[in-house]
C-alpha cells in the first residue's frame, strides 16, 4: 500500500512542477512574448546617434547643407561643388522678380554596397543682399559683394548609411540667415527640421526610430568660400528637441516606445558634443556618427 501512494503522489508532483516551470519560465528575461526593457541610458545613446547622423557632414546632414550655403560665397558660387570626391549635379534659376535663386542639387558620396553611402536630393532657395538690405543677383555684382545671404531648404530627399544606423529621409526643411557674407567668417542663425525613419543595428538589437528632429542654430561660424574640410572649421551652438516613435525588431526593446528628449549640441574642432537628457556623447561631425 505504500509504494502505491507514493506513485499516485508522483501523479500529483509531475504536473505541479511543469506548471511553476511554465510560469516561472514566462516571466524569464528570455521571453519571447515582450520585449526585455534595456535602460534610459541605452535609449540616449541611440538618440545621440540619431542626432549626430543628422547634423553631419558626409552623410547629408545639417553640416552639409551649412556647407551649401557657404560654397555661395565661392568662385564658383551657384555653380558644381568644388569638392572632387562628390558626385555633384547642380542647377539654379534666377527670379529677376523676387530677386531669388532656386537650386536644386543631387549628391552621391560613397559605395550603395560600401559601410558608408549617402545618397542627397536638396531643394535650395537664396537671395544675395547688398550693404542696404537690397537683393542683388550675385554674391559679387559689379563691385559689390552681398553683407548677408538668405538661404532656405524647401524640400530634401535621400538615404544614408553608416557602420550602426541607416536613414530614409521623408521630410527636410530649413531657414536660415546667413550674415557677414562680406568677410572671412560668416555667422549663421536659422532653424532646422528634419523627419526620418532611422534603423539603428548595435547590440544584436535593431530598432527604427520614426522621428523628428527640430533644431535653432545659434551664431555658427565658419569661413567663407571653400568647403574644404569644413566639419573641422565650424563652431557655434545648437539646440532643439526629438521625437520619435519606436519599433522593435526582435524580443529585445526599450521601456519607452515613443521619446521626447531636449537636445543641446556643441559644434567645434570636427566635433559634436551631444547633450541628451544630462548625458553627453561625442559625435565625430564629418562622418555623423557617435564615436
Amino acid at each position: 500500500m505504500k509504494s502505491k501512494l507514493l506513485t499516485r503522489s508522483n501523479y500529483l508532483i509531475i504536473p505541479a512542477l511543469a506548471f511553476a516551470l511554465f510560469v516561472f519560465g514566462g516571466c524569464s528575461k528570455d521571453n519571447p512574448i515582450e520585449p526585455q526593457e534595456t535602460t534610459d541610458v541605452a535609449l540616449n545613446a541611440d538618440v545621440a546617434e540619431s542626432v549626430a547622423s543628422s547634423v553631419g557632414e558626409e552623410d547629408g546632414g545639417l553640416t552639409d547643407q551649412i556647407g551649401d550655403l557657404f560654397e555661395l560665397t565661392a568662385p564658383q558660387g551657384l555653380g558644381k561643388s568644388s569638392e572632387a570626391s562628390f558626385l555633384d549635379k547642380k542647377e539654379a534659376t534666377y527670379d529677376s522678380v523676387s530677386g531669388i535663386w532656386t537650386i536644386e542639387l543631387t549628391r552621391e558620396r560613397g559605395n550603395p554596397v560600401g559601410v558608408y553611402y549617402a545618397k542627397i536630393k536638396r531643394t535650395y532657395t537664396c537671395q544675395f543682399l547688398n550693404a542696404d538690405g537690397q537683393a542683388q543677383k550675385f554674391y559679387i555684382t559689379g563691385s559689390d559683394t552681398a553683407y548677408t545671404i538668405k538661404f532656405d531648404i524647401t524640400e530634401g530627399e535621400g538615404r544614408h548609411k553608416t557602420k550602426r544606423l541607416a536613414q530614409e529621409l521623408h521630410e527636410l526643411e530649413g531657414s536660415f540667415i546667413a550674415t557677414g557674407t562680406n568677410t572671412d567668417m560668416i555667422t549663421v542663425n536659422g532653424t532646422y527640421k528634419r523627419s526620418a525613419a532611422d534603423t539603428l543595428t548595435t547590440l544584436k538589437m535593431t530598432r527604427t526610430h520614426n522621428h523628428t528632429l527640430e533644431l535653432t542654430i545659434t551664431d555658427l561660424t565658419g569661413p567663407r568660400g571653400s568647403r574644404r574640410n569644413l566639419s573641422q572649421k565650424v563652431s557655434g551652438t545648437i539646440t532643439g528637441t526629438y521625437h520619435a516613435e519606436i519599433t522593435f525588431d526582435g524580443k529585445k526593446g526599450y521601456a519607452e516606445k515613443t521619446v521626447d528628449r531636449s537636445i543641446n549640441i556643441i559644434v567645434g574642432d570636427g566635433e559634436s558634443e551631444i547633450f541628451v537628457a544630462g548625458e553627453k556623447y561625442k559625435g565625430d561631425l564629418l562622418t555623423g556618427e557617435i564615436e
